[in-house]
């Protein structure tokens, strides 16, 4: 009887949370909602229907967009005259968190053609992925500088082209945000 009891109350418990979580179109409250005759709920319905699908629509044209963006970088990257493109990696970092307290970053690498914008680079400390510092990289051709946001507090890197062809490591310290090695160098050609 017991047993009985508790699955009564677990289904009036989710009646009540079902009905009062009711969605409604447009964003009609439960009381608007019943004043509507029949056929304005149907019109409401179809409206909230074709914002629906105008919002999909939407969504995929920017999705789309934004993978034809990535796909073009890709493309500008591997066709790139050498020289052009840089590959990046910062390694043996550490990050300044909240209570100024430093801790241990995951390496990170990028790869950036000259003509590109800085890039944004989140780098996530080691023990707790969900807290990171945000800096930007920007490569000119024979200067990579990462910086803080809005080109503060930045540390460069100079370098010739025969410099990256070998490689290039420093360390690098970014005033109140990242300390680590910057080795950078371009990309072997196939």
């Amino acid at each position: 009887m017991h047993h009985f009891k508790y699955w009564i109350l677990l289904l009036l418990l989710t009646l009540a949370l079902v009905s009062g979580c009711a969605n409604n179109p447009l964003g009609m409250s439960d009381d608007e909602w019943h004043l509507l005759t029949p056929e304005q709920q149907f019109e409401a319905r179809k409206i909230q229907d074709e914002r629906d699908e105008a919002a999909r629509v939407r969504r995929a044209e920017q999705q789309a967009q934004e993978a034809a963006a990535q796909a073009k970088l890709i493309e500008l990257r591997r066709t790139a005259p050498y020289g052009d493109v840089i590959q990046c990696s910062i390694t043996q970092a550490k990050g300044l968190f909240a209570k100024n307290e430093w801790h241990p970053l995951l390496p990170i690498s990028i790869e950036m053609h000259h003509s590109e914008a800085a890039r944004k680079l989140d780098l996530m400390r080691q023990d707790q992925t969900s807290s990171n510092i945000t800096l930007k990289l920007e490569f000119d051709g024979l200067n990579v500088k990462v910086c803080r946001s809005n080109n503060r507090d930045c540390d460069v890197m100079a370098g010739t082209a025969a410099q990256f062809k070998r490689g290039i490591s420093r360390h690098i310290k970014v005033k109140n945000a990242v300390d680590g090695t910057l080795f950078c160098s371009f990309p072997l050609r196939r």
